[in-house]
């Protein structure tokens, strides 16, 4: 059950570095975690989450697609149980035939450099070279030439999904029953067109925390506090910029370096990413999506490393922009004690990886297998490859209930 990289199905080119003025971002109030954390409560802490659109207006940011103020967007209604459940995923409807089913969707890696005033001024950033946790290059560089961005043949079990990135697959893998060579859309896509790197944004913080981990330091922000942060300072700032950047109709990623989140206290922590969005008033209310996600070279938690946390968060972006798309109650897997009832297709499989060889720059990364639709919904058959119910093959069946 593995997804390799044979070779690279397009170059990577370097791209110029655009700067970014920041002066005027205010410092960053993040209160300090209630209780400290010790380097074994690490191991098991890492989880994601995700920050739903609050009055989410499926018929409203449906329009803007249409209008192409956002980003492209179809929706479904599905039926299970007796109850219909309608989901809203980003891209073009593979169930309705088009031969010009690609959706290409510029993406802006955004990296931060966040200084610690309240801890001697250290510097978790992105952009710099890091030769003890990350001596295979920079977290954006190591980013930027990944299977995020760039494509890669996917053969899993002797079965072809076709050539693309690595949640571009996915979503292939997921409505494969549309996508395979004899189904209605064989040549849909989603693709991400990485934009040119920036330098990264310096964000100041007074409060959070530092401590060591298991390769360099940890710092961790609140998540209330950062994502506030992002729609009132980082995103007017992008606004702002001429050309502007990471407008509604991108993807905005967030790009964290060793740097967590919590929820008030270390028993909420740690979020390695999540996804949200708001309207954003720079553009006229407009649906803007965007994505936060720390690269891990720290190796303080268990299933997670170099960019699976982005593997993550860029497939919940693609299957639950707004965070709001409901599905029957399902949970007491992956990281999810309890349940819950909404289409995120990263969380049940959280921490269970496999690994990709870029050929381009010889590195191997860790990418997470990922829930398709038909698992949440009960379907049967599945719509995904090979009858499974999760990209690699992990599931093999749908989601049980959960009271």
């Amino acid at each position: 059950m593995r997804l390799r990289s044979l070779a690279l199905a397009m170059s990577i080119a370097l791209a110029p570095t655009l700067s970014v003025w920041a002066g005027d971002l205010p410092t960053l109030y993040s209160p300090k975690p209630k209780v400290q954390f010790d380097a074994l409560a690490l191991q098991t802490a890492g989880r994601f989450t995700v920050l739903p659109l609050k009055n989410f207006n499926a018929e409203a940011t449906g329009a803007q697609a249409i209008a192409a103020t956002t980003v492209p967007l179809w929706s479904r209604t599905v039926s299970a149980g007796g109850t219909k459940y309608k989901y809203t995923m980003v891209g073009t409807n593979p169930f309705v035939a088009n031969p010009g089913a690609t959706s290409l969707i510029n993406a802006q890696v955004i990296p931060i450099q966040f200084v610690f005033n309240s801890f001697g001024g250290y510097v978790a950033d992105p952009t710099a070279a890091d030769p003890t946790c990350s001596p295979a290059g920079t977290a954006q560089a190591l980013t930027d030439a990944s299977p995020i961005f760039n494509a890669i043949p996917g053969k899993i079990w002797g079965t072809s999904v076709g050539t693309g990135q690595y949640v571009d697959l996915f979503q292939r893998a997921n409505f494969y029953t549309q996508t395979r060579p004899t189904g209605v859309n064989p040549n849909y896509h989603v693709t991400l067109v990485n934009q040119p790197a920036l330098a990264a944004i310096q964000v100041p913080i007074t409060g959070g925390d530092v401590v060591a981990g298991t390769c360099g330091n940890i710092g961790l922000l609140d998540i209330a506090t950062w994502d506030n942060y992002i729609q009132t300072s980082l995103m007017p700032l992008l606004a702002a910029q001429n050309p502007p950047i990471a407008p509604p109709t991108s993807l905005a990623i967030f790009l964290l370096y060793n740097v967590v989140l919590f929820e008030g206290s270390t028993s909420n922590c740690c979020i390695l990413g999540y996804h949200s969005a708001f309207n954003d008033p720079a553009y006229g209310g407009a649906f803007h999506s965007y994505v936060s996600v720390e690269f891990d070279s720290n190796k303080s938690f268990t299933g997670v490393a170099d960019i699976s946390a982005m593997s993550h968060e860029v497939a919940e972006w693609m299957d639950d922009p707004s965070g709001a798309n409901p599905t029957p109650s399902w949970g007491n897997i992956g990281q999810v004690s309890g349940c819950q009832a909404n289409l995120e297709v990263g969380d049940p499989l959280s921490g269970t990886l496999d690994q990709i060889y870029m050929s381009a720059n010889k590195y191997t990364y860790h990418v997470q297998d990922l829930t398709f639709t038909s698992w949440f919904y009960g379907q049967h058959p599945s719509t995904g490859v090979n009858g499974w119910y999760s990209f690699l093959g992990t599931f093999l069946g749908p989601a049980a209930p959960c009271p």
